[in-house]
């Protein structure tokens, strides 16, 4: 066989092998510039009629308008939000199958447990909003401030119950937190989530509790609860009156978000065409109305910059755990 038969034939065999790379890439590259060509779902990994589904449905009531393609919620509750996470973790990472992430099953689970997904296994797309943690009292006790709690707590130790919503939940970490900071102590009554441990606080079982703003405000205003604190950087601008924890000198701030999450591995155009997507539905009108109406708004943070802020709250609360173990 001659050389020179050789070399056609080796140069035949790398033209064929370009083109069908050349095709390959340009089917990936063309699926994508497509995408989506069907419904996206949307798995919310709690119960229905939180504050995670209520503001999940307002956003996506627009989907179309915005994606081309509808977005149709799934409602997977299970382990404090581990299963739904578990789903979407193991989906195909083509941009259909998105968790409605939030702090405990996407950040703390994972951080302090061990368990549930966290920013190993998803992507971030957005954040649409966060609510920090209100700590809220019955208006009975004998204490009207933050301060005047905790000079209380201090000189009855183990006498206020404080109704948390469950290990490491959204009212429990930061309870954990503000303890180990003030050396309070009182008796820590788990509940299967916020809503149980408000009733509880509500019909006199406990004593106080810490929640979001949607659920805590309509019995603030009644007159029902008093707010002591609010666990971010700034005041609640509903409760600007009450002070954060942070000027009463606690350094405890903790902020329950609610974001888009995606499987590990999502192509970056498809990636950005659903953050751009979200970013156009937190910015339409009608959404801002109803999420007004269950007393929040919008924070919208694209991949990028929420993908850091995700990670460092991930790295530090994995120290936390540590200490709080201790």
């Amino acid at each position: 066989m001659s050389k020179r038969f050789l070399s056609t034939m080796m140069l035949a065999g790398l033209i064929v092998f370009v083109c069908l790379f050349g095709t390959l890439v340009q089917t990936a590259t063309g699926a994508e510039k497509e995408f989506p060509t069907k419904p996206v779902t949307l798995i919310i990994p709690v119960g229905a009629g939180g504050s995670h589904d209520l503001t999940a449905r307002a956003v996506t009531s627009v989907a179309i308008n915005y994606l081309g393609q509808p977005i149709i919620i799934q409602i997977k509750p299970g382990g404090g939000g581990a299963i739904g996470s578990e789903i979407v973790a193991k989906s195909a990472p083509d941009g259909y199958t998105l968790l409605f992430g939030g702090m405990g099953w996407s950040t703390t689970y994972p951080a302090i447990e061990g368990r549930s997904k966290g920013p190993d296994d998803l992507m971030a797309v957005c954040r649409i909003n966060y609510s920090p943690t209100i700590i809220a009292a019955r208006p009975d006790l004998p204490f009207k401030t933050f301060k005047e709690m905790l000079a209380y707590a201090k000189a009855n130790p183990d006498k206020l119950i404080f109704g948390n919503t469950g290990p490491w939940g959204q009212a429990d970490l930061p309870w954990k937190m503000i303890g180990k900071e003030t050396g309070i102590k009182t008796k820590n009554v788990p509940y299967d989530g916020g809503g149980p441990a408000l009733l509880a606080v509500l019909g006199g079982h406990a004593d106080m509790t810490g929640g979001l703003i949607t659920a805590l405000l309509p019995h603030i205003r009644s007159g029902k609860l008093r707010a002591l604190a609010t666990l971010d950087k700034k005041r609640e601008e509903k409760l600007p009156d009450i002070p954060t924890a942070k000027e009463e000198g606690v350094n405890v701030v903790n902020l329950m978000w609610r974001a888009v999450l995606a499987p590990k591995g999502t192509p970056r155009p498809v990636i950005d065409k659903l953050a751009h997507a979200f970013k156009q539905m937190t910015e339409d009108k009608s959404v801002i109305s109803m999420i007004k109406q269950f007393g929040d708004e919008i924070q919208y943070l694209g991949p990028d910059e929420f993908g850091k802020l995700w990670r460092e709250e991930f790295e530090n609360q994995r120290e936390l755990g540590k200490s709080l173990k201790k």
